[in-house]
């Protein structure tokens, strides 16, 4: 069999609530609030900004609405996620061919903090394979990521996409999974995952997605100066204003060439494709200072 010298594989969990917080690369960022009851005036006219209370952007008025957006999360009870299919890219630069890694379902769970803070995030994934075999680390074809941190920031700011960037909790540069695949061998995947946020931007909400859409937003690079260059296939590859965030992964196995050690040294870029579906807390995702 033709051997796979230079492979990479991606798998970690990701959620999503209804939140917004201030990012550490932005003066303005995006942070958590609640929506409530605006008090009166002494004409016992509403001095808030909305008239639903949901606090929709879309319904913002200057004065005279029944509810307004308060600071905070909540009671910060822990949210549960859930979703179908999670397709895990990572394309082989010498073949220049993508090797997924497929899970057909995953649950999970996770905690926030104010003003703009996601921890204790860990996701199941079940009926995971990879070329056709099973892939595990606490029981067959089931993978369970570390605990997983991260906050929220822009993904575009003038266009109001909101990403929310994840890590390994306490532990950035330590492999976010670590699991086997039959067919590979043992994987570790590092480094860092921006998901989009959907719904629950400009109003509150008790549920929410998290988008992973790996693309080709690194172009070509080169493997070595001047030799084998491919192009990966990758979550968004950072906020605004915020360093480089990827996945890298790294595969011990015969399959690349190198049965003893992990291999390429420092992981090749991976990416994850799927929708978190996320239920908590009526809590929402606004520009700081948004009243």
């Amino acid at each position: 069999m033709t051997r796979i010298k230079v492979m990479g594989l991606a798998l970690v969990a990701v959620f999503a609530i209804a939140a917004l917080s201030a990012s550490a690369a932005s003066a303005a960022g995006p942070v958590y609030f609640t929506c409530g009851k605006a008090p009166k005036n002494e004409k016992k006219e509403y001095t808030g900004h909305y008239e639903g209370k949901e606090c929709k952007t879309s319904e913002f008025k200057a004065t005279g609405g029944k509810y307004l957006l308060v600071p905070g999360i909540g009671k910060g009870k822990a949210a549960k996620t859930k979703g179908g299919v999670a397709i895990l890219h990572s394309v082989n630069p010498e073949a220049k061919a993508d090797i997924p890694v497929e899970c057909q379902k995953f649950k999970g769970s996770f905690s926030v903090a104010a003003p703009n803070i996601v921890t204790k995030a860990i996701t199941i994934f079940s009926k995971c394979k990879a070329l056709g075999a099973p892939c595990e680390n606490v029981k067959k074809e089931t993978i369970e990521t570390k605990v997983l941190a991260g906050s929220l920031g822009w993904i575009n700011k003038e266009g109001g996409v909101v990403g929310t960037d994840l890590v390994r909790e306490g532990s950035p540069g330590a492999p976010v999974a670590e699991f086997t695949c039959a067919a590979l061998g043992e994987i570790r995947t590092s480094g860092s995952v921006i998901g989009q946020n959907t719904v629950d931007v400009g109003v509150t909400t008790g549920s929410a997605d998290l988008v992973f859409a790996p693309g080709p937003y690194l172009g070509e690079v080169e493997a070595e100066e001047g030799k084998l260059k491919w192009t990966p296939i990758v979550n968004v590859p950072k906020l605004e204003g915020g360093p480089l965030d990827i996945l890298k992964t790294e595969v011990k196995g015969a399959i690349t060439g190198h049965p003893t050690e992990f291999y390429p040294e420092g992981g090749i870029p991976s990416g994850q494709e799927g929708t978190v579906e996320g239920k908590g807390e009526k809590i929402g995702i606004y520009e700081e200072g948004s009243v």
